[in-house]
């Protein structure tokens, strides 16, 4: 590529030439493409992006409104890298486009402001995320809620703002963890397991991260959940930030390295997915090229690490229906597919039923929720079908941003059936009567 001609910036990452040469055009990725399902245009497709960066790349179009609005509309679920038959990998051209994206908004100071607030503040440091969730929980439990609710204000004001405040699941009062929790004594390991508990995870879904350690400790490994941290960085890196999912990624690396486990597991599909490829995104940072490599070879889903390394299969049947939706940068970026199925149907008592399309968009996709709420709310309605034609009882995923997301589309589409992490399944399997764990 002649980076003399590129309209792309030299100071960041550019789309890898190689890779924009490897795509054929063959349309393969068009039928799994919510945003081409959705717009049938060209310019919403992978290959109709792909062709756009690369004539960015080559001097032959600038960074326009229309070619922002193209990248920004994208979901990045990688269904297209999937199906592609010659291997592109889309999820690195299109980051690479929204680093440079970010960079043009940056120097002509167009930053919208939602995600100066998000990316530049609330997700860079913990306890700031922590402290909105307060004040949340401090909003839906006052009765305040409630009034504004009841009086309709909200829906005058902005309707949308009125049906995005109900994506908000009620807020429990958030738990600490222990730092570390030793497995049990009747199946003792011997194996050092660390924990990131996320942001969203952490603030939305803090018994997920319970409910993790606990059925980690139940099989018999040593669980190190350290205190303080941070973003792993995959907000900032899928939304253009790329100095703060740096600083981020380095923190993370340090603070599980230096504690000496010898597995990192993740109850996150997007952290996990950003996290395995810590040693991509870091591999020209002299410092932590190495490291970062080692790292993201010790990451594993909570699902994959169970099934590879081992659990004790439940006594407890639960005797209940259950449908499994899969995470997007679960089976597309990690392709990890089978699994979470495996962890499901060794549960006594299941009856799995495959959901139709279980590998297509929800619609969270980060924080494209909020940035694209109309499109978003589309895939939504079409995910929430499939799951009410299952009649399950239970809907099985493991991320947060589509726990969020489908808690959300079963109020508003009327579905009956929960929501829920496999692991909270898991850890209900390894329940009694009582409550009490079986170990």
């Amino acid at each position: 590529m002649d980076n003399k001609k590129s309209n792309f910036f030299e100071n960041v990452p550019l789309p890898d030439n190689e890779q924009l040469l490897n795509c054929m055009r063959c349309g393969m990725c068009l039928p799994v493409c919510p945003t081409y399902e959705l717009t049938k245009l060209e310019k919403h497709s992978p290959r109709g992006r792909i062709r756009l960066i690369k004539a960015v790349a080559e001097g032959d179009l600038e960074i326009t409104e229309n070619f922002i609005e193209s990248i920004e509309f994208c979901l990045n679920c990688q269904a297209c890298v999937t199906a592609c038959p010659a291997g592109v990998e889309y999820g690195q051209l299109v980051e690479a486009a929204h680093y440079n994206i970010e960079e043009y908004l940056a120097r002509s100071g167009r930053v919208p402001l939602l995600k100066k607030i998000l990316l530049g503040w609330v997700f860079q440091r913990q306890w700031r995320l922590r402290f909105l969730s307060f004040m949340m929980y401090l909003y839906q439990h006052s009765g305040l809620e409630t009034l504004v609710q009841a009086t309709g204000i909200l829906k005058i004001l902005s309707p949308q703002m009125h049906d995005m405040s109900s994506m908000l699941p009620e807020l429990k009062w958030r738990k600490s963890y222990p730092i570390l929790k030793s497995g049990s004594t009747t199946h003792h390991r011997h194996i050092k397991v660390g924990v990131p508990t996320g942001c969203v995870q952490d603030v939305f879904f803090n018994q997920v991260n319970h409910d993790t350690i606990d059925v980690l400790a139940i099989n018999g490994y040593d669980v190190f959940t350290p205190k303080n941290q941070q973003c792993c960085g995959s907000v900032h890196g899928h939304n253009g930030d790329l100095e703060a999912a740096k600083k981020l990624s380095r923190s993370m690396i340090d603070t599980f390295l230096d504690a000496e486990v010898d597995y990192i597991v993740i109850n996150s599909a997007g952290c996990g997915s950003f996290m395995k490829d810590y040693g991509h995104f870091l591999s020209d940072d002299p410092l932590y090229a190495e490291k970062a490599a080692r790292f993201s070879g010790k990451v594993l889903d909570i699902s994959e690490f169970l099934v590879q390394v081992g659990f004790i299969p439940p006594q407890k049947p639960l005797n209940c229906r259950v449908t499994y939706h899969e995470p997007c940068h679960l089976v597309h970026g990690q392709k990890v597919k089978y699994p979470p199925r495996q962890l499901l149907k060794a549960l006594p008592g299941i009856e799995f039923i495959e959901l139709a399309e279980s590998d297509w968009c929800c619609g969270s996709a980060g924080i494209y929720n909020i940035t694209h709420y109309d499109a978003s709310m589309e895939l939504l309605e079409r995910k929430m079908n499939n799951i009410i034609s299952t009649g399950a009882e239970y809907v099985v995923t493991g991320n947060p941003g589509c726990l969020l997301q489908l808690l959300y589309g079963a109020k508003r589409f009327g579905c009956t059936a929960k929501i829920i992490h496999p692991v909270s399944l898991l850890k209900m399997s390894y329940q009694n009567g009582n409550g009490q764990i079986h170990s």
